[in-house]
């Protein structure tokens, strides 16, 4: 169950997407906050604009709270990660590594490369994952703008399957 505050952050994870989207990139948002509900970080896709694989949302928010996280896994606190689409296998890993211990997502990403569920489901890292609360996709509402999002990112030109046309159509 999610609560209004949930929601609120919920929505700034949608917002990090459409700007990325808006950046020509994967629309994926992410947003960390403390166990106060304090806005620790936010991140979002940047892997066109960067030119780096990496650099996606979760991992952002990750890093761009920096020495705050690193506290917070030493002296067990509570932060909670909001994201616009189930984490890939990737973020799983820095979600684990930062001992986030709340992971709230909007859409599950079974077509793509959403990794987080099945790294659960294949009990590897057990002990690190049952100290997770998740919650994955508990707004219809927000779901479907995160949807709506995907749908606009399959028509972009940097959309890996609309890079491949043009890779095909130049052989």
């Amino acid at each position: 169950m999610i609560t209004d505050v949930d929601k609120g952050f919920l929505n700034m994870a949608l917002d990090e997407a459409k700007l990325a989207l808006q950046d020509n990139t994967y629309p994926v948002g992410a947003v960390l906050v403390d166990e106060e509900f304090n806005v620790i970080a936010t991140g979002r896709n940047r892997v066109h604009p960067n030119k780096d694989v990496s650099a996606h949302a979760e991992i952002e928010a990750i890093r761009n709270a920096g020495e705050v996280v690193f506290d917070a896994k030493i002296h067990n606190k509570k932060f909670t990660l909001y994201s616009s689409l189930e984490p890939c296998p990737m973020c799983t890993g820095g979600i684990l590594f930062a001992k986030i211990q709340r992971v709230v997502w909007l859409l599950n990403d079974d077509k793509g490369f959403g990794g987080f569920l099945k790294m659960k489901d294949a009990a590897i890292f057990e002990e690190k994952f049952n100290r997770i609360e998740v919650i994955a996709e508990p707004d219809e509402e927000l779901k479907m703008k995160q949807i709506e999002l995907m749908d606009q990112w399959e028509k972009n030109a940097n959309h890996v399957g609309n890079l491949r046309k043009v890779v095909l159509a130049d052989i």
